[in-house]
This record gives structure tokens, C-alpha cells and sequence, in this order.
């Protein structure tokens, strides 16, 4: 899974994956498989292990496969890249087909193949190897690898979304760092945002004090779905939402946060960094352009919408599983071995943060400056999500246009009724599908 291409990995997600499984509603039926065959290729006997991926990552699987086969020298390892977007598509096609590769991605929290039985769980392997999950961010593993009290994948880095902050700016400002661990709310985060803008008309002398956007892309999904994730009416929409999207929608109309116009003005440029802009809500792949920049940068937990919620983190990672149809599913169980182990400290040799939470202390990843510190301190607050299916599809739309609606002056209850309508729709949809996977 591309770190680069995470960047935008949860916005975009909803219209890839929307897009990848829309002829696959009823997956193919399961398989029986759910532990590897007891039969394993005889003593010396060359292994071809396949290995779908994403586009964009060649330098670090490059290092893979070399150190990989270094360590087995009777498996090859071949990579094929697909491009994100067809990824989906290609993982369907293959299933149905009864000839999927022996590893590959559960991608965009597709549980649905989990609950079909196309991977094979790994707690097995994980025991014998003394793999401990509860190292790995939960966050992450709870929405792609974790289904029904067993495990099914495993990665070998942490992307996050989280609060990053100048810190030059808020000393010149007067202002108060924002807590490592304590999240702000909504509020407090809209009125340091506007104390920390200059809203000139010049634009070499303006500064945003914050980002402001859709949040559902970052909140709690329990703040927008029932415990039991059957309901998203009085969730949606409730008082604590309308007033989160309010507040975001008036730091743009009062330029406090960057617009689209502004964005499309302004081209592809990181604000932050390039020190126009006080505070983002951005992912953590976001440091390494902070560190060439020699910011002095912080990070925090996202706000919350009510004070003494707990702080959230959305998280993910490149969750490889290996398909129940592999022809060599114990060799295949070597690489998750590997990739949980070797593969997480090579990450670190990339400057990328590993998906085990101790591996990251342990090496030092954080000792580089205190924004790392302070972002490894909030990313480890990463929690387990409730079960939507299907909620990234159903979420980021209706959503998404309810906000630009409020900017354009819909009153924000209007606007989120709506879109509370259209996605308990969806999510209604959704449950059906889901429950008819055999």
C-alpha cells in the first residue's frame, strides 16, 4: 500500500471503492478453507509466492522481496503493482475465478471478504512466531485486519490523521501548545484558529490559522453511527454535529481556513509547511515535509465534539492477508511473519513509522524532534471502531455535500437532516448486503 497515495487515503476511499465493487454486491460464495493446508512443498523445493500491491512504493518493496528471499532462499517472491483505484475490481475478478494471488491487500476495510472466507486467518501464525497484536495499532487493526474474535492480516506502517501545528507561530501569538494527549474541542479549535490568522488581503502576508473541512473523514465513527452501527439518524444530524459542520463551514467564510478557491489559487502547495498556515488537520506523512522545511511543528489528537469525549485517531496501514485459495498458504504465512517482524523495522529505514506501537519506541522513530514525539504520543491513543458496513460509501457523499451547502448558507440542520436521510438510505442498503454474505 503506497504511503504516498495515503495522503488522501480516507477522503478518497469512499469514491474508489464505490466505484471498485459496484457490480459486486453479492460476493462469490465462501470457500471452506479456514486454517492453512496441512501439506507443505517438500524440503529445498522452490516456492512462487504472488503478491498484488498498489502502484508507488518501489524502493521499500524492492527492499521486501530482497530481504525476504535473503531469509527464504527457496521463495520468490513476485510483486505485482496494480493501481489503486482497480484494485478492488481486480481482487473480485480474481476471487470469482477461484485464482486469487497467494497475498494481498484487505483493502478500504473490505471485511466483507473476510466474512466470505477468501483470507485465512493468521492468530496461528502469530502465536507460533510470538507476534503480539495488541503491539500493532489498534485503530488499524480493528478496521482492516480483526473479524469476529480472529485476525487476518497484518502491516507493516502507521498512517494517521492528527492535529499538527506550528510552533513559532503560536509562540508569537501568545498561544498555549495543544495537548499530545488531550483533544480540544471543536470550539476551542475555531477560536485558536481565528486568534492565529492574518487575514490580509496580500497574500505573501496572509496565514490561516487552521484547516476546516467534512470531519467525518477523521471523527469517532460513534459520534455519526448507532453502538450497534444500524442507525445513523439522530447521529448524523445531531445538536453536536450541526454545530462541529457549522463552526468549520464559518472558518472558511471568514478566512481563517483556506477555501477551495483558495486552494485552486494557491495550486498544490503545502500551507503548513511553507509556514502559511498555523494549524492542519492532515495526515502524519505530513512530517517529512515539515522536517525539510526545518519547521518546529507539534501534533495532537483532532478535536472532539464534546468536551470529555476520547480523543480518536483514525489509523491504517498495508493489511496483506494471505486468500484461502493459495496454492502455498504456509510459505505465504512466512511473508505475514516477515512483514510483521523484519518488515516493520525496514520501515523505519524509510523514515516511516512501523504498525507496531512498541517497534516504534523501541527504535527510536520518535527521538528525531519533539513533533514526533508528540505525534507516536497521540497516534498510540488509537482505539477500535464500531462495525459500519460499508461506511465509506455511504458516509463521505452525503456528507460532503451537506458541508458545501452550509457554506453556501443552507442552515447546517437542514442540510445534515438531509443528508441523516440519505445515508440511514444507504446504510439500510448496506445491512442487507452485508447480512446475505454466506
Amino acid at each position: 500500500m503506497s504511503v504516498i497515495q495515503r495522503s488522501v487515503a480516507l477522503i478518497a476511499l469512499a469514491a474508489i471503492v464505490l466505484a471498485a465493487c459496484g457490480g459486486a454486491q453479492t460476493p462469490p460464495p465462501a470457500t471452506t478453507n479456514d486454517t492453512a493446508p496441512t501439506t507443505a512443498p517438500a524440503a529445498g523445493e522452490s516456492v512462487t509466492l504472488n503478491l498484488w500491491v498498489f502502484e508507488g512504493e518501489e524502493g521499500f518493496l524492492d527492499t521486501l522481496k530482497e530481504e525476504f528471499e535473503k531469509q527464504n532462499p527457496n521463495i520468490v517472491l513476485e510483486i505485482t503493482e496494480i493501481p489503486e483505484d482497480q484494485y478492488v475490481t481486480k481482487i473480485d475478478t480474481a476471487l470469482a475465478a477461484n485464482d486469487p494471488p497467494d497475498i494481498g491487500f484487505v483493502y478500504g476495510g473490505q471485511q466483507r471478504w473476510l466474512k466470505a472466507g477468501k483470507f485465512l486467518p493468521i492468530d496461528e501464525m502469530l502465536a507460533q512466531n510470538n507476534i503480539q497484536p495488541a503491539e500493532f495499532n489498534q485503530n488499524a487493526m480493528s478496521l482492516y485486519c480483526s473479524y469476529e474474535g480472529k485476525y487476518y492480516c497484518i502491516g507493516s506502517y502507521t498512517g494517521a490523521v492528527l492535529l499538527f501545528y506550528n510552533k513559532d507561530l503560536f509562540d508569537a501569538a501568545g498561544i498555549a501548545y495543544p495537548s499530545a494527549t488531550e483533544p480540544m474541542t471543536f470550539e476551542e479549535y475555531a477560536d485558536l484558529a481565528r486568534r492565529l490568522s492574518n487575514t490580509s488581503d496580500n497574500l505573501e502576508e496572509r496565514i490561516w490559522g487552521g484547516s476546516a473541512g467534512v470531519t467525518w473523514w477523521f471523527a469517532d465513527w460513534a459520534t455519526l453511527y448507532s453502538a450497534d452501527g444500524r442507525t445513523a439518524e439522530g447521529y448524523v444530524n445531531d445538536a453536536a454535529t450541526v454545530r462541529t459542520y457549522q463552526l468549520m463551514a464559518d472558518l472558511v467564510t471568514e478566512g481563517a481556513a483556506p477555501s477551495d478557491s483558495d486552494m485552486q489559487m494557491l495550486g498544490d502547495v503545502d500551507l503548513l509547511s511553507q509556514q502559511k498556515q498555523a494549524m492542519a488537520i492532515t495526515d502524519n506523512f505530513a512530517i517529512a515535509n515539515m522536517e525539510a522545511a526545518g519547521l518546529r511543528f507539534g501534533a495532537a489528537p483532532p478535536p472532539v465534539e464534546e468536551r470529555g469525549d476520547a480523543p480518536f485517531i483514525i489509523t491504517w496501514t498495508d493489511a496483506f492477508g494471505v486468500f484461502s485459495d493459495s496454492k502455498d498458504p504456509q510459505e505465504a504465512m512466512k511473508f505475514l511473519a516477515f512483514l510483521a517482524t523484519d518488515g516493520n523495522r525496514l520501515r523505519t529505514e524509510f523514515d516511516t513509522m512501523p504498525l507496531n506501537m512498541r517497534l516504534a519506541d523501541e527504535l527510536g522513530w520518535d527521538a528525531k524532534n519533539e513533533g514526533r514525539a508528540e505525534a507516536v504520543q497521540a497516534i498510540s491513543l488509537a482505539r477500535s471502531v464500531i462495525f459500519v458496513p460499508g461506511f465509506y460509501e455511504i458516509t463521505g457523499g452525503p456528507l460532503g455535500d451537506a458541508y458545501n451547502a452550509i457554506i453556501e448558507g443552507m442552515p447546517a440542520q437542514e442540510a445534515l437532516d438531509e443528508a441523516a436521510s440519505l445515508i440511514q438510505e444507504d446504510l439500510d442498503k448496506a445491512w442487507v448486503t452485508w447480512d446475505q454474505i454466506r
